[in-house]
């Protein structure tokens, strides 16, 4: 009896176990999307590298060096240490600047006064700014293949301290470098412009065409003639138009001698009708004007003689 028992104690107790163990499964949480790296590129977007160098270490580390994160890292401190001397560069070119402007100062105080610290504070002024411009010829150089913009600032303070065959040989390259750029962008934008415009003409003459092929000539006609004034010599246009016209003379020419055929059997009203119908296809045409000026007439005539009698 106490055997039985025990075997069912047992029992109960795997169950228990069992199904404790299948609960903390179903607890366990999905594991987090790693989003390192696109954290890491928020960063550097922002200028923030050292946070997104730091970033990526760890990640690494957690990813037991992953070749993703280590070409990253590799990029990314390549890209830092370009940022950086680029602002190193442009921080001399500021320094530069305000200690030249304080030169003609110390001029003017070196030859007003007769205390020779101003001679010597002058002294050590030039020896700086000879040192400086030392260093933004070689920021010249640095930056003239990748940062044309940059190499001209340098060189252009540079050659304001001293001329230099080389220094100015290297600005002349980068002037003419800067036009040919300039030219190519204006081309390119020409060129894009010219699309968009030949693009937009081509909607256009399409819905002429759908106008023309649908029956709607009169629309068809004012569409060409509004295409044909903003582009005088554009042969597709003027053949459309001129098949247009060709078609609404037809026309214009079939209502017309329909109203002269009512005309004729003293249909009068629908004579003028007919005409009216011929003259809103063509307003400038005088023979379906007069047509209709004949037919008022008679209209009129026929008018009084009905008030007399």
């Amino acid at each position: 009896m106490k055997s039985s028992l025990t075997l069912i104690t047992v029992c109960i107790c795997q169950l228990l176990l069992s199904g404790c163990q299948l609960l903390q499964t179903r607890e366990t949480p999905a594991p987090v999307k790693d989003d390192s790296l696109e954290y890491s590129r928020q960063l550097v977007a922002k200028g923030r590298y050292s946070e997104a160098i730091h970033l990526l270490n760890q990640a690494s580390v957690g990813k037991n060096n992953n070749q993703t994160y280590i070409q990253e890292l590799k990029s990314l401190r390549g890209q830092q240490k370009i940022v950086e001397e680029e602002l190193n560069d442009q921080l001399l070119i500021s320094n530069t600047s305000a200690l030249k402007n304080q030169l003609p100062i110390l001029v003017k105080l070196t030859k007003s006064s007769d205390n020779p610290q101003y001679l010597q504070l002058l002294e050590q002024t030039q020896a700086q700014l000879q040192s400086m411009r030392l260093a933004l010829s070689d920021c010249g150089w640095r930056h003239y293949k990748r940062n044309n913009a940059l190499a001209k600032d340098c060189l252009s303070i540079a050659l304001s301290l001293k001329l230099d065959e080389s220094d100015q040989n290297l600005m002349d390259h980068l002037l003419k470098e800067q036009s040919k750029n300039k030219q190519a962008l204006e081309k390119k934008e020409k060129s894009a412009r010219q699309k968009r415009w030949k693009e937009k003409l081509d909607k256009r003459l399409a819905e002429a065409n759908r106008l023309l092929e649908s029956g709607q000539l009169r629309d068809a006609k004012h569409a060409l003639q509004k295409i044909l004034k903003d582009v005088p010599k554009n042969s597709r246009a003027s053949e459309m138009l001129a098949k247009v016209n060709r078609q609404l003379q037809r026309y214009i020419d079939n209502l017309l001698s329909a109203g002269d055929r009512l005309y004729r059997d003293g249909e009068i009203e629908s004579a003028k009708a007919t005409w009216r119908a011929a003259l809103a296809l063509d307003p400038q045409d005088l023979r379906a004007r007069e047509k209709i000026q004949r037919a008022q007439r008679v209209l009129n005539n026929l008018e009084n003689l009905r008030k007399t009698n």
